[in-house]
């Protein structure tokens, strides 16, 4: 095709696994946020505990199925195709890490020249992925535990089985903590990632959100 007077190509990217897993993972964040938000939205005009606790039993169990698809997509990084394995993700390779830095400076640039220009996950979005790895890995664990102490659900209740009621308060009260900034980062990476999508789409012109309909990046011929 042509764009600007400039011959463009379609790369294959992103395998249909990864693409489903994160069409999935992002509708049960998405949905898990909106339950809480209208959980606390329910307190804040007044109705009553009795009425609230179906919606936060359902977070709860939309969880447990955010635990299996999360875990299904940290282990689609060790089998999937090359653009969905860790060693794309993290920086650490020489192009990966010159890469990373022309982002910085295109941001801080105010979008003139150009970004990297990688096949996969961008070097400076692959910094928020990490740490979104890491909050959400966090998010599961915290979120087992707390079911446990609330709805007595497994795994979490036989985690805390035979833990005095004083301990068990105070362990709830420390995970709640935990899980409310997780909660407060993935807003915040909500955020970032649709401003840093928009952005790419429209100076990059590579077809950014539409790779994962089909899976496929426009890149210059050269």
């Amino acid at each position: 095709m042509r764009n600007q007077d400039n011959e463009r190509v379609l790369v294959d990217v992103w395998d249909w696994q990864t693409r489903a897993l994160h069409w999935i993972n992002a509708i049960l964040v998405i949905t898990l946020v909106l339950l809480i938000l209208g959980k606390e939205g329910m307190e804040m005009i007044g109705i009553e505990k009795a009425l609230r606790a179906p919606v936060k039993r359902a977070h709860a169990y939309l969880g447990y199925v955010f635990v299996l698809t999360f875990l299904l997509r940290v282990f689609w990084a060790f089998a999937g195709n090359a653009y969905a394995r860790w060693s794309d993700i993290f920086p650490f390779s020489r192009e990966k890490r010159q890469g990373l830095v022309q982002d910085i400076k295109w941001y801080l640039s105010g979008f003139r020249n150009h970004p990297a220009k990688v096949s996969g996950h961008d070097p400076l979005a692959s910094i928020f992925y990490i740490a979104l790895f890491i909050v959400l890995a966090s998010q599961a664990a915290t979120g087992l535990v707390l079911a446990g102490t609330e709805f007595k659900m497994l795994p979490g209740a036989a985690f805390l089985a035979g833990m005095s009621a004083p301990d068990m308060e105070e362990l709830s009260g420390t995970l709640e903590e935990v899980h409310e900034f997780g909660f407060y980062f993935i807003l915040f990476f909500l955020g970032a990632h649709l401003f840093g999508m928009v952005v790419h789409e429209v100076k990059e012109k590579t077809g950014l959100l539409s790779s994962m309909v089909h899976g496929k990046k426009y890149f210059p011929k050269e």
